[in-house]
């Protein structure tokens, strides 16, 4: 009797789907982007908003330091979260991140 050969392909059929359902519940990784010394940050979703924690995250990666507080607010006609920080050198800053794209903003 001769192999056919299917059984590999089979195999890894099987492998792949057993494992689609592990790696559909995994978030999206941010991409971080520096240019002329600000930082943005794109979060890769879709119609999703962002999360509290997730734009504490953002700032803190971006700027450094201790997040003091967050609160939602609307700036120009979109949803943000007004995030204020501690930076390393104890100044007092405030930034805006956006919850649908997750850019931070001045």
């Amino acid at each position: 009797m001769k192999s056919s050969g299917a059984l590999p392909l089979v195999t890894a059929l099987v492998i792949g789907l057993a494992s689609a359902p592990l790696l559909a519940g995994q978030q999206p990784a941010p991409s971080v982007a520096f240019r002329d010394g600000s930082a943005s940050v794109h979060w890769r979703m879709q119609n999703r908003s962002i999360s509290r924690d997730q734009a504490a995250a953002i700032v803190k990666k971006a700027y450094g330091g201790k997040i003091l507080a967050i609160k939602e607010v609307n700036k120009n006609g979109r949803a943000m979260y007004r995030v204020k920080g501690l930076s390393r050198k104890s100044q007092v800053y405030v930034v805006y991140v956006d919850k649908q794209s997750g850019r931070i903003s001045r």
